[in-house]
């Protein structure tokens, strides 16, 4: 059964093709600046000796979808000889809101829910929906699934997806902890699991995914049960352009001072975090190059970025009373040896020890990089929530 999955965001889509359940990725690819004469469009299909890429005018996500399907259609990649083999369709959706814990089949309802949470993801869920509109159109007849990023964290006890507010505020706006990341923690917490030969739910690990966006999971018996994001992407540890949690004062002060409260916004969200302290990029590596200099603003943002990292690191371990693993993941997190070093540094005492050199060479590979007297097993697990959408989706059409 072939399964195309789509991660449909503002300006570009990721896509990916796979042969169910062998789990066999036939082609990958992403249409970045949609909405442009010059989108850019990447795609490395199976046989294919190496990655493609070509510019083309793409207007709308409409153009995009239909030259996703064109690419994969194309008698040359010998992949799906016509758009009927398409099985279904799988979708990456931000937000569910508190209706959903697990994937589900997309219809009316559905789609009523995920536009009813556009306000709470404002930059993704309109997007998202658009992919499904345009498979529609394009595949009528065909199944979709959707599969909720904050699904994950719905696991998480009252006690603590709650905020102090009132109880009035919380039942009009919802206002509460969802939590993001979930499909990228949920494989984590499986691989390692694999990787341990233990039963899932059986399994306790902290997952950190580092990227552009940041956020830690302690996953307790293979559920979620607490998370550094909350009522939105922009809570929770230091990111590269977002600045984590600050005191809600500070908000006030900048109104009180003639902000707008866009103008907050913006700032908070793409011109704090490491690219406001040290102000050299919104790249990991920029600031790294930048400390390894010399430059002591980086070294402030990348010791800053490390601190809230090990703050929550060290407020979850206290939610086990054994934990087998931490695991590193996202971009950052599988290519940093530097960021997974200090994050680990003198942790000995909780039974979390580092091996150097497995550390330094394990940069965007999936490995153990704890050495071996460890009592907490320490991994890099690439992320793929792109193979989790395709299994829900498998699980639900076949």
């Amino acid at each position: 059964m072939k399964i195309l999955v789509l991660n449909t965001r503002l300006h570009s889509i990721d896509f990916d093709v796979f042969e169910m359940p062998e789990e066999i990725k036939l082609c990958k690819g992403v249409i970045e600046k949609v909405g442009m004469d010059t989108a850019l469009v990447t795609y490395k299909c199976r046989g294919m000796a190496e990655e493609h890429m070509t510019i083309q005018s793409i207007l709308d996500h409409k153009a995009a979808v239909d030259a996703i399907i064109k690419i994969i259609t194309t008698t040359e990649h010998k992949i799906i000889s016509s758009p009927e083999e398409i099985a279904a369709v799988g979708h990456r959706i931000i937000h569910g809101g508190e209706k959903y814990f697990e994937s589900v089949l997309i219809n009316e309802e559905v789609k009523k829910e995920i536009q009813n949470n556009f306000e709470l993801a404002p930059l993704h869920n309109p997007y998202n929906l658009k992919g499904i509109e345009e498979i529609e159109q394009l595949l009528p007849g065909k199944p979709q699934v959707a599969v909720f990023d904050t699904a994950f964290h719905q696991t998480l006890d009252e006690v603590a997806y709650r905020y102090p507010i009132s109880e009035t505020i919380y039942q009009r706006f919802k206002i509460r902890k969802y939590g993001f990341h979930g499909i990228s923690h949920r494989y984590a917490a499986e691989r390692v699991a694999e990787l341990l030969k233990k039963p899932l739910n059986k399994t306790n690990v902290i997952s950190l995914h580092l990227g552009q966006g940041s956020s830690l999971c302690a996953v307790k018996n293979g559920v979620s049960v607490d998370t550094s994001m909350g009522f939105t992407p922009l809570d929770g540890v230091m990111m590269m352009t977002r600045s984590g949690t600050i005191s809600p004062g500070v908000i006030f002060h900048l109104l009180k001072a003639g902000w707008k409260t866009q103008d907050i916004d913006a700032s908070l969200n793409r011109e704090s975090g490491l690219f406001g302290i040290a102000g050299v990029s919104d790249e990991m590596v920029d600031n790294i190059k930048e400390m390894l200099a010399g430059n002591k603003k980086a070294k402030l943002a990348i010791d800053m970025f490390v601190y809230r990292l090990r703050e929550y690191l060290g407020s979850f371990f206290f939610l086990f009373k054994k934990l087998d693993a931490i695991c590193f993941t996202g971009g950052i997190g599988e290519n940093a040896d530097i960021i997974r070093k200090m994050t680990c540094v003198q942790l000995d005492h909780l039974g979390i020890k580092l091996d150097p050199a497995k550390n330094k060479k394990s940069n965007g590979k999936e490995t153990i990089i704890s050495n071996q007297g460890s009592k907490i097993k320490i991994f890099v697990i690439p992320r793929d929530e792109k193979i989790i959408i395709a299994r829900d989706t498998f699980k639900l059409v076949k």
